[in-house]
């Protein structure tokens, strides 16, 4: 080797050695966010630091308004301190309490209306009660919402309107979470790095949101899981890629939805078979979400159900045929034969139970007609 060689490569380790210590500052002074880890391209995914969550937890527990979060039935999941504050509740003992519990029996019809809506939907005005049964009022504002699980954000109908205003139009602007914070400032919180990621990472529908021209910008870990491709090959491919070709048209029209619609596709697999799944599209701030349930074994049992309730009404029909014979054939002997008494009983018992069959018979008919 050369001592030209020698030094080209020197140089090299220099500026790998200049690298890999900038990135280790970074790291130490919280500059690092997140960073890409895997062995090769299809494994890798995105590790988030603890500090990230820690500092957008912060924001939520110091912000003005309450932030509860809650089951489809109004079950709380997550609250802040300012909501228990609100409420004179210590925050421990504000979870798993009905959010409904905290609001005048009058506006718990307002509350379902609001939890059965979208992201988005008109604000209410409600009655808050706190733990001492007095009553102050407040607004309630849908920020997320998904099968699993909503996000409410309460603000008293006394505080500064234009900062609750504020807050709901960062959170609508584009980002998943946006949050009002003790100096008045609105920060934006990064849709991979929300608050909620961890439950729309583990929750077991699949979701996909999609740009206007239909590419991929964000899919769950149980999407991928329901399709077999790593995350780098989803985002930024069209969604329509992955429907079954004979669903394609299936897939435009709920595409095309004006707020939402459900129907149900083929999803294309990497690996042959195509899951059967029922689909439902919600229109939020520009984008589509997608949340994908996997109903594959359900048609399976249906299609079994089918073949059984097919064989049964044939097996009826044929049961029927045989037992109409053996009615007329008991009349005939009733009727020309001179019969003693044990075989006139004998006679009665045949038309009675051939009775008690048909009638079964007739019941297994109607539950089930032949084709």
């Amino acid at each position: 080797m050369d001592i030209a060689e020698l030094e080209r490569e020197i140089e090299e380790l220099r500026e790998t050695l200049r690298e890999t210590e900038e990135v280790c500052r970074a790291i130490k002074q919280g500059e690092v966010d997140a960073v890409v880890v895997g062995p090769h391209e299809e494994a890798k995914r995105v590790l988030l630091m603890s500090g990230a969550y820690a500092r957008y937890r912060q924001i939520v527990e110091d912000m003005a308004q309450g932030a509860v979060t809650v089951t489809p039935g109004g079950e709380i999941l997550f609250a802040n301190h300012s909501f228990a504050a609100m409420v004179g509740e210590g925050l421990i003992d504000v979870f798993r309490t009905p959010f409904a519990r905290w609001l005048a029996p009058a506006d718990h019809d307002t509350l379902q209306a609001l939890l059965g809506g979208h992201a988005g939907a008109r604000d209410v005005e409600v009655m808050l009660v706190r733990k001492d049964r007095s009553a102050s009022p407040a607004r309630l504002s849908l920020v997320t919402a998904s099968d699993d699980f909503a996000t409410l954000l309460v603000s008293p109908r006394n505080a500064d309107l234009e900062e609750a205003r504020a807050t709901l139009e960062a959170i609508r602007s584009g980002a998943l979470d946006g949050l009002v914070i003790g100096d008045n400032r609105v920060v934006l919180l990064d849709s991979a790095q929300a608050l909620y990621r961890t439950v729309v990472e583990h929750m077991r529908q699949g979701a996909v949101t999609v740009d206007a021209a239909g590419a991929v910008t964000y899919v769950n870990e149980r999407f991928t899981s329901m399709v077999g491709m790593p995350h780098g090959h989803l985002v930024g491919a069209p969604l329509e890629d992955l429907i079954g070709e004979s669903d394609r048209a299936t897939y435009r029209l709920l595409a095309a939805g004006k707020d939402s619609a459900q129907g149900e596709l083929r999803l294309r697999r990497q690996h042959g078979n195509q899951p059967v799944m029922q689909v439902t599209m919600t229109r939020l701030d520009g984008q589509r979400l997608f949340l994908f349930t996997d109903i594959t074994q359900r048609k399976r049992h249906e299609a079994s159900d089918e073949r059984v309730r097919k064989f049964l009404g044939m097996l009826a029909h044929e049961f029927r045929n045989i037992l109409g014979p053996i009615g007329n054939a008991a009349e005939i002997l009733k009727r020309t034969q001179k019969l003693d008494a044990e075989g006139k009983k004998a006679v009665e018992l045949i038309e009675r139970q051939n009775a008690r069959l048909l009638g079964l018979v007739e019941d297994l008919r109607r539950i089930n007609p032949p084709e």
